[in-house]
């Protein structure tokens, strides 16, 4: 396991010492488009932007960008594995796909949460509105690395039942950005259940209680709890589903197909 760990360390700083304008160039865009949204909104809004809620945009938009690095790891992973034609290979592995894949996730995490970091610092710098960063944010964040896991799943099932999943990938960019910027977190009565279950909603209220309002994660009220349920569920659902795709493309003999 170690050894596996490794390799996929090695992997990942290989691929982003030998492609460093790939990452460079994803954050570039991140960044233009949160300023090209913010100048839009500050001259139809006549300067009240977003009235007071930026703070709110700012950590939701920063999330997306983490989930999207995450969900889409595993949805790329296999789509690019079927197209160099090594997808076998890695079904092959006494470690077992999943595994292979929860090893790439997490020699990932910590590039992720750097990319997090600087597009967080940048965004505050373009609005100069600053929010309140510590580092118990780092827990949250690991938790919706773990919902974006199980979601990873799926959206590897799908790829690879289907082998191509570019455009449900690019779908799945929009689905995300709805789930985390949607104040389901503020719903009450039977409903709230709804902020609860759904991907993401805890940790996005958990956070945003503290880096909005200062509060520590542990004063954060039930929030911390319910994200841990919540990333548990997700990933539990996404490894689950996972085993059922890949059982049902071992018996079509389709894994070693374009």
């Amino acid at each position: 396991m170690l050894n596996a760990l490794t390799a996929e360390w090695r992997r990942e700083w290989i691929q982003l010492r030998r492609y460093p304008t790939e990452m460079l160039s994803e954050l570039v865009v991140i960044v233009l488009v949160f300023y090209g949204l913010f100048l839009g909104a500050s001259y139809m809004a006549g300067g009240a932007i977003f009235s007071g809620r930026l703070s709110d945009i700012i950590v939701g938009y920063v999330l997306w960008t983490l989930s999207m690095m995450s969900v889409g790891t595993m949805g790329w992973t296999i789509s690019n594995e079927a197209q160099n034609g090594t997808l076998e290979q890695v079904f092959l592995s006494p470690f077992g796909a999943w595994f292979i894949l929860l090893l790439r996730n997490m020699a990932s995490v910590v590039i992720s949460l750097l990319f997090t970091v600087i597009t967080l610092f940048s965004v505050m710098a373009i609005t100069h509105h600053y929010l309140v960063v510590s580092l118990w944010d780092v827990v949250p964040a690991l938790l919706m690395i773990a919902s974006a896991m199980g979601l990873g799943y799926l959206v590897a099932s799908v790829t690879i039942l289907m082998k191509r999943s570019q455009q449900l990938l690019n779908l799945l960019q929009f689905i995300l950005l709805f789930l985390i910027m949607s104040p389901t977190a503020s719903l009450s009565g039977p409903w709230r259940w709804v902020g609860i279950i759904a991907p993401f909603a805890p940790v996005v209220a958990l956070l945003r209680n503290m880096m909005t309002k200062g509060e520590s994660i542990l004063s954060a009220g039930d929030w911390l709890i319910w994200s841990v349920v919540n990333a548990v569920l997700w990933l539990l659902v996404g490894l689950t589903v996972f085993a059922w795709a890949q059982k049902k493309a071992k018996r079509r003999g389709n894994l070693s197909h374009y």
